[in-house]
């Protein structure tokens, strides 16, 4: 089996697994406080991995120390996704995702000097029009039951360009890392600075800890497990062996399954705007990421 179809299986399966984490995250998000979901979420995928860990590798100060700062990236983006999806829908939500593979692709001319050809600068272009339809659906389609929030949509694309800066750093790295490495240290660096928030959402008001039901429960541990343990593990993977733009192009099955699950759990619909931005947006990717 080649890279690239090593490459392609994990982006398969980590779309698989993380095409429903904006659904199930809403779910959550009914009965926990976002900042409180987002550290039991990190604090599970730290007890899972832990062993592993400790088993594979020896603790090295060096080795946190060279990792931990574009970590700060991805975890700046679970702040501004949690925070932002639990006022816009889910499919808006992952869908706005795909903006990830043209964004990795600019920045990796910006800050490295990769060349873009012509076919890349205009999947960068038409990408860029159809995310930005989405995140204006609010404003387009005044009162649109699944338009979602412009507040929600613009944070969430704060997020999306935290997550692209981590996938740019993370090709750098992944060539003397290894991804389970990597992703170990995402982690566990995440959990960390989500922690004094944890405490804070307790003194300030812990009534909510009554209103945790089974379905709220679950929703972290499939989101601990499943969304972040695996599918993140399966995204270095795929970087280590696709390249950074190759990893990016999950955002071609993400949004398919995010939109099955919404509709499913959450009775979530398509608007046309919706459809239009949605289009735009992958073909954009397609452009970006196919040869």
């Amino acid at each position: 089996m080649n890279d690239r179809t090593k490459a392609f299986l994990a982006i398969f399966f980590g779309a698989l697994l993380g095409g429903a984490v904006t659904t199930v995250t809403k779910i959550g998000l009914i009965n926990f406080p976002p900042l409180t979901f987002a550290f039991l979420r990190f604090l599970i995928a730290s007890v899972v991995i832990l062993p592993l860990f400790i088993k594979k590798y020896k603790f090295s100060i060096r080795q946190f120390r060279d990792l931990m700062p574009f970590t700060l990236f991805a975890t700046l983006n679970i702040i501004l996704f949690i925070f932002g999806i639990k006022s816009t829908t889910a499919t808006i939500g992952q869908l706005l995702y795909a903006a990830t593979p043209f964004l990795t692709g600019l920045m990796l001319y910006i800050l490295f000097g990769e060349k873009l050809s012509v076919r890349r600068n205009l999947g960068i272009v038409i990408g860029f029009v159809g995310v930005a339809i989405v995140i204006l659906l609010p404003l387009l389609e005044k009162g649109g039951r699944f338009s979602g929030d412009l507040t929600g949509n613009l944070l969430i694309a704060a997020g999306v360009v935290s997550w692209s800066l981590y996938m740019v750093f993370s090709k750098k790295h992944v060539k003397n890392q290894s991804p389970f490495l990597i992703n170990s240290v995402f982690i566990f660096v995440t959990t960390l600075i989500l922690l004094p928030f944890f405490f804070f959402d307790i003194i300030r008001d812990h009534s909510w800890i009554t209103g945790i039901n089974m379905s709220s429960a679950l929703s972290v541990v499939y989101v601990a497990v499943f969304g972040t343990v695996l599918s993140y593990l399966l995204n270095q993977y795929a970087i280590k062996h696709g390249g950074s733009v190759f990893a990016a192009t999950s955002f071609y099955l993400l949004p398919v399954f995010a939109f099955f699950s919404a509709f499913i759990l959450l009775g979530e619909g398509l608007t046309f705007g919706l459809i239009a931005g949605g289009v735009l947006a992958l073909f954009g990717v397609f452009l970006v990421t196919s040869k």
